[in-house]
């Protein structure tokens, strides 16, 4: 199958570095306006659930995922609900957590894409979130979280 140009691309750079970051801009016609980022490819090269941020500027999503994917490589282990990474940003730990599956083809295209071209069953993809927390240090779900970090991470008015 010919793939296209983005395809290509895509391919080409998860082959070339193990995964790639896609940042997702808003239309104006969006119901949910919020800027994300994800990562492709970590089911396929790694094994691994992919990893989604959301809430802040795209340049920032995207190094804080790398900095995610490099720290996971880094430490030997997968990723997991709950886990807490203390090198993706300066000052605070960044968390993972459960995005949940039905929003998968909403915010993941071309992950489930990259992971179908690659042969990969729909049981072996996953997601998981990146949490980053507040300028005092709390994630969305903890008591005292500024309603507005909370509020941009937070999906389908709950959090996971």
């Amino acid at each position: 199958m010919q793939l296209d140009a983005h395809e290509q691309q895509v391919v080409d750079v998860v082959d070339r570095v193990g995964w790639m970051v896609m940042r997702v801009f808003p239309d104006r016609d969006d119901q949910d306006p919020r800027w994300f980022a994800y990562t492709i490819g970590l089911a396929v090269t790694f094994g691994w659930p992919e990893l989604i941020c959301f809430g802040l500027d795209a340049d920032v999503m995207q190094e804080l995922l790398n900095n995610a994917v490099c720290e996971l490589k880094g430490k030997g282990a997968p990723p997991s609900a709950g886990m807490e990474l203390t090198e993706v940003m300066e000052n605070f730990p960044a968390r993972l957590q459960v995005f949940p599956k039905e929003l998968f083809r909403e915010h993941l295209g071309w992950a489930i894409w990259f992971a179908a071209h690659r042969g990969l069953a729909p049981a072996q993809f996953g997601c998981l979130q990146l949490w980053w927390p507040d300028k005092n240090g709390r994630f969305p779900a903890d008591a005292g979280c500024d309603p507005e970090v909370r509020r941009c991470q937070s999906l389908l008015g709950r959090l996971q």
